[in-house]
């Protein structure tokens, strides 16, 4: 299921291919059907960097970010599997050696070569899980 995430931020740092816009949670982000995959959500704000190379941005410009992705999909990567991966190396390492630090072991250290594929895939994943800016339009 795609979500649409509209935000309102201030951008901070303009970069030749990028600029970082830093998002506040807003009263609203309690209610909102999209804020577990929505950075702003989280605390106290977020930068997010944003690719864009059209200049027509300037520096402390108040923005709208429109985010579409895949929530769930996110949380999946970012937390389900990861305990799926560490629960089942877990079980299987003490239940192979019989040592709770055997398993203990094997089930942290799963998630080195899982993050790191995670890692190696980032350029995908920030295209699928991607925002994009623009101004915003007062009438």
């Amino acid at each position: 299921m795609d979500t649409t995430i509209q935000h309102t931020g201030t951008i901070e740092r303009i970069d030749p291919r990028a600029i970082h816009v830093r998002i506040a949670q807003l009263p609203a982000c309690s209610g909102c059907h999209a804020k577990s995959a929505c950075p702003a959500a989280e605390g106290k704000g977020e930068t997010l960097e944003v690719e864009d190379t059209t200049g027509h941005f300037v520096l402390h410009e108040e923005v709208l970010l429109h985010g579409r992705g895949r929530g769930m999909q996110a949380v999946l990567l970012a937390c389900v599997l990861p305990m799926i991966l560490v629960v089942a190396a877990l079980g299987i390492a003490f239940g192979l050696t019989g040592d709770e630090l055997a398993g203990g072991v094997a089930g942290l250290s799963v998630l080195l070569p899982y993050y790191g594929l995670i890692y190696l895939m980032r350029g995908k994943l920030n295209r699928k899980f991607a925002f994009t800016v623009s101004k915003i339009r007062y009438s």
